[in-house]
């Protein structure tokens, strides 16, 4: 069984894997004609049973954006063997912020000055989106990657728009996306509690994802995680609750 796998013009292997989602992985690889190394985005079985304008929003918003605080697009390719369309991406060799916090010396967040790096390429990048009218909807550390330049600097950079899609100003929207312990009270209330709630979502939903993945970074916990871990859900959203939904925008 061959683990190498590629596409026009690039190549990966399916041991060198970088991430999972529940839609696809992603892998390191390397441009066939340079030998430079990317970050390859393949899609599973999950991904091509969504409705095909679901499929196409990812590489849509990714062609949209392009921002310094935002993981650069190479190229979308077809993938050998008819295996569909791959993302291929800038490698940021510093990995995600979530491992980055899951290292023990960051037990208690980052240094001062590192979160402040982080805060201002996180709304840096954040405020792209919103000027685009895009909003992500899964904004976590897993979700956000440490790209290191040739001359040692550090920069912050949103990734995986799996759930972004275009919404304009005062635009609702009615789907489920997120991660459970960054989730908006009112998204976590009907994803995870299955509360009969028909409510719709705004922009807003980003804001609250934004605040609780500061407080993780700045202390090396998230806010809402009781002793009982994901099983006690109701505490959690009673926690969530306590707290006013932010109305207001960061601006760098």
């Amino acid at each position: 069984m061959s683990f190498l796998r590629g596409s026009a013009n690039y190549v990966w292997c399916t041991t060198s894997v970088l991430g999972k989602g529940a839609t696809g992985a992603v892998y390191q690889g390397v441009n066939k004609s340079n030998g430079e190394p990317v970050a390859v985005k393949t899609f599973n079985q999950v991904s091509h049973m969504r409705p095909q304008n679901v499929q196409m929003r990812e590489f849509e918003v990714l062609k949209k954006v392009k921002h310094e605080n935002i993981v650069k697009l190479l190229a979308i390719e077809e993938e050998q063997e008819g295996r569909g369309k791959v993302i291929v991406m800038e490698l940021c060799t510093g990995g995600s912020l979530f491992n980055i916090l899951d290292d023990p010396e960051n037990t208690f967040g980052l240094e001062e000055k590192e979160f402040l790096l982080v805060l201002e390429h996180l709304t840096a990048g954040m405020k792209h989106l919103r000027d685009n009218n895009l909003v992500h909807r899964d904004l976590k550390p897993g979700n956000i990657m440490k790209f290191i330049n040739d001359d040692g600097t550090t920069v912050y950079k949103l990734t995986d728009f799996g759930a972004a899609r275009e919404l304009e100003e005062g635009q609702q929207f009615y789907s489920l996306y997120g991660t459970e312990e960054y989730l908006h009270p009112d998204m976590y209330e009907r994803a995870v509690l299955r509360k009969p709630a028909a409510k719709t979502f705004a922009a807003t939903v980003d804001l609250w994802s934004i605040g609780v993945t500061l407080y993780h970074v700045a202390t090396g916990n998230v806010p809402f995680r009781p002793y009982g871990g994901r099983r006690n859900k109701e505490i959690i959203y009673h926690k969530k609750f306590l707290m006013k939904e932010p109305t207001y925008c960061l601006e760098k």
